[in-house]
């Protein structure tokens, strides 16, 4: 399968919980009858992330399809035209969101998950390092960064998602990458993010080799699991 993320910005004139609310008990009934879905998780955004810049979007649908071709016509696929497409203009801002296609790098694949586990998820959307190639870029991200995380103090689950290559024969993404850290709880999250693996090992050792930290952004999210096997 092939992971795609919709990055959503709020609607301006919309309280957050107003957006929150929309999102979870409207919208997620609409998207629940396109069929093409293998899997469908809402990452409500709940707070930022100490050091880093501050994410414009509200929160990530996170979409899994069968293979690329499925996942890249999705903008034609009737359930999504007929359905939950025209519900957007109610909740998101009129720049609408983003899309990502990615392929998983599970690095450390946590305990199984039902659809109630509690956790909290933080997301990192990830600009390469400029004058870094795509392939470059994904490669350290694989082979020397990936190997520094799974010590850190309190971490459930990490997956890197890759933008899928075919995406830059189409335009230029929004960003390269999406790093998932999930945790138990927040207490979790900021044992690990305080943790000298993490600031030292990876964000200050390690990170400015490949990411561009200033056009990189984060946020801390709860999961709304709507489809889960």
């Amino acid at each position: 399968m092939v992971k795609g993320f919709a990055l959503i910005p709020k609607r301006p004139d919309l309280s957050t919980e107003q957006f929150h609310t929309h999102w979870r008990e409207i919208h997620a009934p609409l998207a629940c009858k396109i069929k093409a879905l293998e899997r469908y998780v809402q990452a409500h955004r709940f707070a930022d992330v100490p050091g880093v810049p501050t994410s414009p979007f509200e929160g990530l649908a996170e979409i899994w399809f069968d293979n690329l071709d499925i996942g890249f016509a999705l903008g034609a696929n009737p359930d999504y035209v007929n359905g939950a497409y025209p519900d957007e203009v109610n909740f998101i801002a009129k720049t609408g969101p983003s899309f990502l296609m990615t392929t998983e790098n599970v690095v450390v694949p946590g305990p199984v998950i039902s659809t109630t586990t509690p956790g909290v998820k933080s997301l990192f959307l990830l600009k390469r390092k400029p004058g870094l190639s795509v392939e470059a870029f994904q490669d350290h991200w694989k082979r020397v960064h990936a190997p520094l995380v799974p010590t850190t103090p309190g971490l459930r689950r990490y997956v890197q998602c890759h933008v899928a290559p075919e995406s830059y024969e189409r335009a230029t993404p929004a960003f390269d990458g999406i790093a998932e850290l999930s945790w138990p709880d927040m207490n979790a999250f900021h044992e690990g993010w305080n943790s000298s693996q993490m600031q030292i090992e990876q964000i200050q050792n390690d990170v400015p080799n490949f990411i561009d930290l200033q056009n990189s952004v984060a946020l801390l999210a709860e999961e709304h699991r709507v489809i889960w096997p």
